[in-house]
């Protein structure tokens, strides 16, 4: 039976948990509720700050709770990795052990060949013998067999569990809606081609991208069409560069891409063509036919800086080119 002091406390909680969702015009579906139930329990100030983050741009939108619940759920696909990996690890200690006890079989063989051999070489009857030999021959042909076969079985299981952890790998490191590249995969991609541009000496930039008006988009078409507008420019931001390029979901409607051997003025040309590709585009729904008019993004770009402590200095600087671009009136790309 709870206590008063616990039922105020749950009181509370559902009146906190209620308000997070009317304030973001959330419906009270279950990841809604549990990203509400996680903001404002779990002790997580990367979540936080994420939904903080996707808030000031414009209110928090299913899409982008979505996403940030699915970003906290890679924790368990983590676990699933490890524990796929900690299996393939059983499995070749198993090989290990099969082949240990072949090499013992073959060597009891050759002692018993050459013990054998030196009895024949001393006189002994041969018929004996050669009757031994045989008997230890055949076990020796059955023993091989057994070990054929459970190095077989052994082997295809563990590629078996090299595909499922490639597989595991790869989905883990994927957003399930676009099928970009997820914040964990660019968090990964980000520290390794920002170390290579230091050590190198070649330009590396990065630009963050925002869909103007998502939430409207949202609130008239509906989170479906939401989510195919999503996709749509997802697809038009992993084909549409030139440089060599890693567009991936940043959470909610904002991706980023990381131009890898450009400055900022060669990648701020190419978003810049991208954005103007698709702001001539006019989308419409294909069960209607209704226009969703002329779709735009804005883009914050910044170039890692010779000095600069880390590819997050620079993350921060693409981000406040990209509200700089958003209070200059949306649809632009400014260099930060």
């Amino acid at each position: 039976m709870t206590s008063p002091a616990q039922h105020d406390r749950w009181s509370c909680l559902f009146d906190d948990i209620r308000q997070v969702l009317l304030e973001n015009r959330l419906e009270p579906t279950p990841t809604n509720y549990g990203l509400a139930h996680h903001y404002l329990t779990a002790d997580d100030a990367t979540f936080n700050s994420a939904v903080d983050r996707a808030t000031a741009h414009g209110g928090l939108s299913a899409a982008a709770a979505a996403a940030l619940m699915a970003e906290r759920n890679v924790e368990l696909s983590a676990a699933d990795l490890q524990g796929m990996a900690k299996e393939a690890q059983e499995r070749l200690e198993e090989v290990e052990v099969i082949l240990l006890g072949s090499r013992e079989a073959h060597q009891d063989y050759g002692s018993t060949l050459a013990t054998n051999a030196a009895e024949l070489a001393a006189g002994a009857a041969a018929g004996p013998l050669v009757s031994s030999l045989l008997d230890v021959t055949q076990s020796m042909i059955d023993k091989t067999q057994a070990i054929e076969d459970q190095l077989r079985t052994a082997c295809e299981e563990i590629r078996e569990l090299r595909e499922s952890l490639a597989e595991a790998q790869d989905a883990a490191n994927r957003d399930a809606l676009t099928g970009l590249p997820n914040r964990r995969a660019l968090d990964a991609r980000l520290a390794a081609a920002s170390d290579a541009a230091r050590r190198t000496g070649r330009p590396f930039s990065i630009a963050i991208c925002d869909i103007d008006h998502f939430k409207a988009v949202n609130d008239r078409f509906g989170h479906q069409i939401g989510d195919e507008v999503i996709k749509f420019v997802a697809t038009s931001l992993s084909n549409g560069a030139s440089e060599r390029l890693f567009a991936a979901r940043y959470g909610g409607e904002e991706f980023v891409v990381l131009f890898e051997g450009a400055d900022a003025a060669s990648a701020s040309r190419e978003v810049d063509r991208i954005r103007a590709t698709i702001g001539k585009r006019d989308l419409r729904v294909n069960a209607t036919g209704q226009s969703l008019g002329r779709l735009t993004f804005s883009a914050g770009v910044a170039q890692l800086a010779a000095m600069e402590g880390g590819a997050s200095a620079m993350l921060k600087r693409a981000d406040v080119a990209l509200y700089e671009a958003k209070r200059a009136g949306r649809n632009r790309v400014m260099v930060g």
